[in-house]
């Protein structure tokens, strides 16, 4: 009986995983943090690009090639996935205006696998 509620745990999360993969919609398009900052209140925008600080209290640096800005992330979303700034991540997410301030609220972030991030970072070094 053990062995079928592992078994059958094992299909799900597996299931899951695959489910999660298909969220990230390659039809949609990716906004730079330079074209966010301009964006009205509560917009829906996609991002990809690193996260390169955790500020604590689910607050994070999130940065690409044209800029930073701080990026809410839920725990339950970040999936217990340790963060480094090598780690490209794909995030979709709500714009947060306070004043001048400008934030992004994330709904689903996707940790991209690491041949792609290592492709990403030498696109990037090679346009520097």
């Amino acid at each position: 009986m053990k062995s079928i509620i592992l078994s059958v745990t094992a299909v799900l999360m597996m299931i899951s995983g695959v489910a999660s993969a298909e969220t990230m919609d390659a039809d949609k398009p990716i906004s730079k943090v330079s074209e966010v900052q301009k964006m009205p209140d509560d917009s829906m925008v996609y991002v990809q690009g690193f996260i390169v600080e955790n500020l604590g209290n689910e607050k994070y640096t999130f940065q690409d090639d044209s800029g930073m800005l701080t990026v809410e992330i839920d725990d339950d979303l970040m999936q217990n996935n340790a963060v480094m700034p090598t780690t490209m991540v794909w995030i979709a997410a709500e714009v947060d205006k306070k004043g001048n301030i400008v934030e992004l609220d994330a709904e689903e972030i996707q940790f991209m696998p690491e041949a792609q991030t290592n492709a990403s970072l030498s696109a990037q070094m090679s346009n520097q």
